[in-house]
C-alpha cells in the first residue's frame, strides 16, 4: 500500500515538473531548459545523499543502467517539452502518457511479471484513465464548424506535430522507466546521478552542436526551479516505489501524471474540463483504488 501511495506522489510530481518546465519552455530553447532543469535536479538529488537520504550501494552496473535512463529522460524531456510548448498540451499529455507506460509496462510482462486480478484490472483503468483525461477541448474545437477551413488545417496540422513528438517523448521515458528498474534495491539514489550525468552530458553536446546557448527569460527563472526540484522528486519516489512494488503496476500508477499536467492547466490556464474529462478522472481514482487492493 504504501508503494501505490509512493507510485502516486511520483506521478503527480512528474505531471507537475511537465507543466512548470513547459511553461518557460514557451519562451526558451527546449534543450537549454531541460538541461537546466536537469542540472537542478541534479543538485537536488546530490543534497539529498548528502543529508544521508537515499543512500545505498552502487554497483557499476547500476550507474550504467542509471546512465541508460538518463539518455531517455533527456530525449523525453526535450521532445515532450516542446510538444506542450507547440501544440495542445492535453494531446501531448496524452499520447505521452500512453507510450511511456505502454514500454514498461509490457517490459515488466516480458519479464514475467504476472500481477493478480485486482491489480490487472487497475493496470487496465489507469492507461485509458490518463488518455480520457488529457483529451482537451482544442481537438474537438478543430472539427468545429464554427472554425474557418484554413484554422481547421492549422489545427489539425498543430495536433499532427504534437502527437508525433509526443510518441518520441513516450518512448524516451519509457526507456527511462524500464532501465532504473533493473537496479539493484540496495542502490538508493545513486542510478540517477549516473541518469543526471548522461542527461546533462548529452543536452550539453547538443547546444554546443546546434549553436543553441543563449539566455533564459528571466521570468521563468522560478518555474525551472520548480519543475527541477518536482524532477527530482518525482524520480526519487520512483525508485523508492520500485523497491516494494513490480514495474508493472508502478508504471501504470505513475503513467496517471497528465491528471496532474490537466489539473495544473484547469488551475492556473483556466482550461475547463469537459465531462469526458471528469469521467476520465473517476476512472483514474478506480484505477488506483485496484492497485491498491492488489498491493495490499
Amino acid at each position: 500500500m504504501f508503494a501505490v501511495l509512493l507510485a502516486v506522489l511520483s506521478g503527480v510530481s512528474y505531471g507537475a515538473s511537465d507543466f512548470t518546465g513547459a511553461l518557460a519552455t514557451k519562451r526558451n530553447d527546449a534543450a537549454l531548459v531541460t538541461l537546466v532543469v536537469q542540472v537542478i535536479s541534479f543538485a537536488a538529488i546530490g543534497i539529498l545523499l548528502v543529508i544521508g537520504f537515499g543512500g545505498g550501494e552502487p554497483t557499476l552496473p547500476d550507474m550504467l543502467w542509471g546512465a541508460l535512463g538518463g539518455l531517455g529522460a533527456t530525449v523525453g524531456l526535450t521532445t515532450f517539452y516542446r510538444a506542450l510548448a507547440e501544440g495542445p498540451m492535453t494531446t501531448a499529455a496524452a499520447v505521452t502518457g500512453l507510450v511511456g507506460s505502454l514500454v514498461p509496462v509490457t517490459a515488466g510482462l516480458l519479464m514475467g511479471e504476472i500481477p493478480n486480478r485486482p491489480t490487472l484490472f487497475g493496470i487496465a483503468l489507469a492507461i485509458p484513465a490518463a488518455i480520457i483525461v488529457s483529451v482537451g477541448s482544442i481537438e474537438t474545437a478543430a472539427l468545429s464548424r464554427t472554425l474557418s477551413p484554413r484554422a481547421r488545417s492549422i489545427l489539425r496540422t498543430q495536433v499532427g506535430e504534437t502527437r508525433r513528438l509526443s510518441v518520441v517523448a513516450g518512448l524516451g521515458f519509457g526507456l527511462f522507466f524500464v532501465a532504473l528498474a533493473q537496479t539493484s534495491e540496495n542502490s538508493g539514489l545513486f542510478p540517477l546521478i549516473g541518469a543526471r550525468v548522461a542527461s546533462i552530458g548529452l543536452l550539453g553536446v547538443l547546444l554546443t552542436a546546434r549553436k543553441a546557448w543563449s539566455h533564459l527569460d528571466s521570468a521563468d527563472y522560478p518555474s525551472i526551479g520548480v519543475a527541477g526540484v518536482l524532477d527530482c522528486a518525482a524520480n526519487s519516489l520512483y525508485l523508492l516505489a520500485l523497491a516494494d512494488g513490480s514495474i508493472t503496476w508502478v508504471a501504470a500508477v505513475v503513467s496517471l501524471y497528465p491528471v496532474a499536467t490537466v489539473l495544473l492547466a484547469r488551475l492556473f490556464l483556466n482550461e475547463q474540463l469537459s465531462r469526458v474529462q471528469l469521467f476520465g478522472l473517476a476512472m483514474a481514482s478506480s484505477a488506483l483504488v485496484f492497485v491498491s487492493l492488489g498491493a495490499g
